[in-house]
């Protein structure tokens, strides 16, 4: 397994003006970076694919959708605006030389109507995917859809209906996204959701139940690690937790107070409780 760092630990804006970081993610000791493409004209292909480069790190690329670019939105222009979104940040994470595009990448964070799904909304999103994923077959991207908890989207809460999902679109490029802290939430049994995503697992995320220090809270890493091994996953982990200085985020995401003393002291205890649990 590599292990990776998400950027949204520090800003929500990577740009030219953040590069610095991938030298603090080196310099701790993880394999990759994780970089979430929220404002796609914010982010410097080229330089930051250089630096990544220079400092030995491989990418992971995260997208989020708009709500001008909503893939379950009930007019069709602004769902070809997010195949358009999707497809670009198809483009852009192969830039980075990242094989994995991650994220909620069928709704935008926070989007919620009162109500729980359509089956148009679901066949909405279904075809949006579709599409996008000819790109991603193209650049030889993996998209893994992240399901997020009931307060952040009403599409896909659960790694069951994530699977149905990914069969549905029925392309090979299309995966699971795991992630600690929303199945949490919306999962019966974190270890068994693991497991039950077996074959379609394409990106983890650690993420404490209350998004701090990773170990500190009451999600059973050594037993859903154990279950990573046991279905033979063996890409990556990544540590996920979020700064509050991107206010947008922050009020998707309802983080009202900072979740750690030091981002800094988060990111390096935690990538060593993680490799510590793993070698075990």
């Amino acid at each position: 397994m590599k292990f990776g760092l998400n950027s949204l630990l520090w800003t929500g804006s990577f740009s030219n003006e953040t590069l610095d970081l991938i030298d603090k993610i080196a310099d701790m000791g993880f394999d990759g970076a994780e970089i979430t493409l929220i404002d796609l004209d914010l982010v410097d292909v080229q330089k930051t694919a250089e630096r990544l480069k220079a400092r030995g790190l491989e990418c992971i690329a995260c997208a989020i959708m708009t709500e001008d670019a909503n893939p379950i939105s009930s007019d069709p222009d602004v769902r070809k605006q997010a195949v358009k979104r999707l497809e670009r940040c198809i483009e852009m994470a192969d830039g980075l030389g990242a094989r994995v595009l991650a994220g909620p990448l069928y709704a935008p964070v926070g989007y919620l109507v009162g109500r729980r799904r359509t089956e148009d909304e679901w066949g909405w999103c279904r075809d949006v995917l579709k599409e996008a994923a000819k790109k991603a077959q193209q650049y030889g991207i993996t998209m893994a859809l992240e399901c997020l908890n009931r307060f952040e989207t009403f599409l896909l809460n659960t790694c069951e209906d994530t699977v149905r999902m990914c069969k549905d679109v029925g392309e090979p490029c299309m995966k699971v996204h795991f992630d600690t802290f929303h199945a949490n939430i919306e999962e019966k049994n974190v270890t068994e959701a693991a497991r039950n995503t077996g074959e379609f697992l394409g990106h983890f995320h650690a993420s404490e139940n209350d998004r701090g220090m990773i170990g500190s809270g009451h999600i059973n890493y050594p037993e859903v690690f154990g279950v990573l091994k046991e279905i033979g996953y063996d890409e990556w982990i990544v540590i996920e937790a979020f700064g509050s200085s991107f206010k947008e985020l922050a009020a998707a995401c309802c983080i009202w107070r900072d979740l750690v003393p030091d981002p800094d002291v988060l990111a390096r205890e935690g990538l060593k409780y993680v490799k510590g649990i793993i070698a075990a």
